[in-house]
This record gives C-alpha cells, structure tokens and sequence, in this order.
C-alpha cells in the first residue's frame, strides 16, 4: 500500500517490502475471490433447480434449519477472531512457542464446547419442529445432522483461523473451491436421483468434514515446528484471548441475531413460504457481499501485520484503498439490479416466484451497498484490536432489527421488515463504521470519505445513467440473451474507467510490472 496518501504519485523507487506487502494482499484477494466466484456460480445455478425439486415449502424448511444452527457459532465466544488476530501477529514476529500455546488453549476449550452442543443436538432437536410448528419428521433429522457438524466445525476452527492468520488466503481459496464444487455436484446429483432435502443434509455434512480434515493438514504443513498436545493449554493463555473474544463476542452475538433472527421470525409471523421469498433476493446480495468480505477476511491480519510492526501510515492507506476498490466492486452489481433487477429474477426464478420476491430487491440493495463501502473499516478495527466501540453499536443494531420486526412484520409484511433492516444496517455499518475507523486512526472524516466515495461514485453515475438509456432505446432484458448484453455492454466501460480512475497511480504501476512479467 501506498505511504505517501495519494493518489496520483508513483514512488520513483518503491519499498521491496511494500512491493511484497502489496502483492501478497492482492494475491490473497484474488485466491478469496475464486472461492467466492465457485459460490455464487453454484448458487445461481443450483438454487432454482434445488427449489423445483424439493419444492418451495422443504426449501424455506432447509433455510430455516441453517438459520438456527448458525447460533451454534455463539458458544466459541469470540476465539476464532483471537486466534486470527493473535496467530497474525505471532507468526509475523516468529513467536512460535505463543502460537502453540494459542493453539492448544483454543483446541480444548472447542472440544469441551463441541462435546456439549453435539449432545444438546441429539436430544433437544424434537423440541424445534414444535416451536415452528413443523411436524414433517425429517425437520428434526436435518437439525440433528446440520448441527452435530457444526459442533465438530467448532473444534476445528482454530486451525483455519490460523491459516487465516498466517495470511495463506491461497490455501483457503483451495480448500473452499474444491469442497464448494464437491457439495454442489453431490446435491445435484441427489436431487437428479429423486432423493430429497434429508440427503442434501448428508452432502453438506460430509464437505464440512472434509473442510475440517483439510484445515487441519495445512496447518500442519504450514507450522511444522508447532505442537499439538493439549497439555500446552493455559488459563492466561484463554484469559488473553477472551478479553479480546468478549468484544467479539457482542459481535458474533449481533451478527446471528441480525442474519438469522430475521429468517427466525418470518414463519412465525408470516406464513412459511414467505421466508424463502425473504430469503432469496438476500442469498442474490450475500453471494455479492461475500466478495467484499473476503476482501474483509485479508484486510484483517494484514492491518494486525502493520500494527504490530508500526507502520500507521500503510494502515491508513490500508483502509482507504480497501474500501475504495470494495466499493468499486460492488457498485456495478447494484447499478445492474436497480435497473434489470426485476428481469433478471423472472428469467432466474420464474414469474411466479419473482412475483413475490423480486420488489424487496431495491432495500436489500440499498443497504448493502453502505456496508460494502465500509467492510474493510470494520476489519481494520478488528486487525488492530480497537473494535470495542463498533461491538456495542453492532448489538443495538441488532436488538433495535428485532424489536422492530416483531412491531413491523405483522403491519407491512416482508416489504416493511426489509427496509427496516437494511436501513439500520446502512446507517450502523456504513456510516457508524466509517467514523470510528477515522477516530481510531486519527483521520479527517471529511478527507476520508472523499478519497473512498467520490470516484467510484461518478463512475457509477455514469454507468447507471448508461445502462438506463440502453434499457430504453430498446435492449429490454426480456430473454437471457439481452440480460447478458446488456451486462456486457455496461461491464467492459465500466471496468475500463474504474481502472483509470478509481485505481491510485501506484496500483495501477504495480499491476503493468505484475503484467510485463507474466508476458
């Protein structure tokens, strides 16, 4: 990253280290982008096969199922970020005996964890299919299977928060595409058999333990001096990371009640189908947001690296250009829906269900796209052990999202529960997080915003004003064919000035240097 702050200056003579620095970064978010590209090509593809097989009603019934397990995550409270930040920072200074001891400590607080929820599992499944008011039998069966997987996913986790940590996001990107593409030909497969939504439970639970499996080999290979002996396990070892997890842990606790307390309360107030009409325009915008995440998930330890290493002005720069270049991304995809989202959906999932769905799109939009210009803040707060503040305002978010359901779901449906959440989520993790990232380090609020939002924006003007008068003169988007078009002929301009415009001087040299020594 640059240290000089702007833009347009290119270092006649660039650090060897921040050249290195630099590229790794990109290198990483590039392999997290393969992951995230094999996801959204699986889901755009298999959810509406998935749906027409298993039918409307089994597909809110799995959603619903993955809801509730995902407050499984609750119990590790906040040691997975400890380990990644803590693993960052130890394996960046050498410190390997700490990184055994973090690992160990970790390894056996997850064991006893993941022995308790496996057992609560098992024994406390029957109990869910009453309070959702669900008697189809393989409701249970699919709690039993998801979540004991999870229970094992919890012992495993400190391995790939280490990988993580260790910033081998190449790795990563391999262990995600391989079991990504795994579990999607087994579903389809599954489903092409005539066999239903209770083996599709077997699929997902057979790639997480591969997942598990192969977290741990890389670990191994990538720390072969480390050792795992649980005896290492220290109490001042999980006081340190707990005092560091319990901010995180508002945070963990704020995330599920805001990603899944929503799909937890539509069957109750509404009827059951209308989750997967929930659900689906927000699977559209999380398989988008989660490009900006893992740009997120390498900003993280790298901002970790240059904390612990003093270099403030990188980080600031770290910050600035993250959410740029995330917001560039992003923008194109919103500008697209805004103007064909609506076809785009029919063409996807068929008129009936787009009916349905698709006018909760415009919210959804709105709100993620704020998110997706501040991601990277969030995650240099985290890197730099400052996101305190940000947990508490996170979990207000997210008791303010929950009591507002309750009063909103009832009165205007799934419409007014999507503009409630997305607003507040726009307002917290876009606006709020920007200013703490300014205060944390010590950056005018005003310079800040400027250099993220003011170049990306007039590029997307311009491309959402492009794209409507083609809309207009007649390329509709009535066929896949004129949808495609229509992407292509705003993606090839767009792409182009946001390089020129968007990207600093200093990238765009990087890239011709990576470039001529490929050629």
């Amino acid at each position: 990253m640059s240290i000089t702050g702007a833009d347009d200056q290119v270092p006649v003579n660039p650090s060897p280290v921040l050249l290195v620095s630099a590229r790794r970064y990109v290198s990483n978010v590039l392999w997290t982008w393969l992951g995230v590209a094999t996801g959204i090509a699986g889901g755009l593809f298999v959810t509406p096969y998935i749906v027409r097989k298993i039918g409307v009603d089994h597909f809110s019934m799995w959603t619903l199922v993955l809801s509730l397990v995902e407050y499984y995550w609750l119990i590790d409270i906040g040691l997975r970020s400890a380990a990644l930040k803590l693993s960052a920072e130890y394996y960046a200074l050498g410190q390997q005996d700490e990184l055994d001891h973090l690992v160990n400590t970790g390894l056996a607080y997850s064991i006893a964890a993941g022995a308790i929820l496996a057992l609560l599992t098992v024994f406390g499944a029957p109990y869910a299919g009453r309070l959702f008011h669900i008697s189809d039998p393989v409701f249970p069966q699919l709690i039993r299977m998801v979540g004991v997987s999870w229970a094992f996913g919890l012992v495993f986790n400190i391995f790939g928060a280490c990988i993580e940590g260790f910033q081998r996001f190449d790795i990563f990107g391999r262990i995600w595409v391989s079991t990504t593409i795994l579990r999607t030909v087994a579903i389809v497969l599954i489903l092409a058999l005539g066999f239903g939504v209770f083996e599709m439970g077997l699929a997902l639970m057979a790639s997480q333990g591969l997942v598990y499996l192969l977290n741990l080999y890389y670990y191994r290979r990538l720390a072969p001096q480390s050792r795992i002996d649980l005896s290492l396990a220290t109490f001042s070892k999980f006081k340190q990371m707990s005092r560091y997890g319990v901010h995180t842990l508002r945070v963990i606790v704020s995330d599920r009640l805001l990603r899944q307390a929503v799909p937890v309360m539509i069957p109750y107030y509404l009827p059951l189908r209308d989750l997967a009409f929930y659900a689906l325009p927000m699977r559209i915008l999380d398989y988008a947001m989660d490009g900006v995440g893992r740009v997120g998930n390498v900003t993280t330890p790298t901002a970790t690296e240059l904390m612990a290493k003093g270099r403030r002005e990188q980080l600031v720069d770290l910050s600035v250009y993250a959410n740029r270049y995330s917001l560039a991304i992003f923008l194109p995809i919103v500008i697209f829906l805004l103007v064909y989202g609506s076809e785009l959906y029919t063409i996807w999932m068929g008129s009936d269900i787009s009916s349905h769905s698709a006018y909760l799109l415009p919210a959804f939009l709105f709100g993620h796209a704020m998110v997706a210009s501040q991601m990277n803040s969030v995650a240099v707060l985290f890197g730099i052990g400052r996101h305190q503040a940000y947990s508490r305002f996170l979990l207000t978010e997210a008791i303010l999202t929950v009591l507002g359901m309750a009063l909103v779901l009832p009165r205007y449906g799934l419409l007014g529960g999507a503009w409630l959440a997305n607003g507040l989520m726009a307002l917290n993790r876009g606006l709020i997080a920007g200013l703490l990232a300014c205060r944390e380090l010590n950056m005018s609020v005003g310079t800040f915003a400027a250099r993220v939002y003011t170049k990306p924006c007039l590029v997307g003007a311009a491309a959402f004003l492009g794209l409507m008068a083609l809309k207009h003169e007649g390329l509709r988007g009535q066929n896949l064919r004129e949808i495609l078009a229509a992407a292509l002929i705003m993606a090839v301009p767009y792409v182009a000035a946001s390089y020129f415009v968007c990207v600093s001087a200093e990238h765009r040299a990087l890239v011709t240097r990576k470039v001529r020594a490929l050629l």
